[in-house]
């Protein structure tokens, strides 16, 4: 049996779940750099939105990306 790569396993998460940002791909799939792992699979011909999200946080704004399968809802 063949290991997941992590592009697949972003790409399994975004079919079933429909969104995902950084914190729940480090903490669900071991995914460390989910920046990257999304532009390999743009590179590859997948059309994934990215929104900008930007909260409140302990020490001042944060922003960062949260990403979805455009065509999977």
């Amino acid at each position: 049996m063949r290991k997941l790569t992590q592009e697949n396993k972003v790409l399994i998460w975004l079919k079933e779940r429909g969104t995902i940002n950084p914190l729940q791909a480090l903490r669900e799939i071991g995914c460390f750099r989910l920046a990257a792992v999304i532009h390999r699979l743009k590179k590859r011909g997948y059309n994934i939105i990215t929104k900008r999200i930007t909260k409140q946080g302990r020490f001042g704004k944060v922003s960062f990306g949260e990403y979805h399968l455009e065509g999977i809802k």
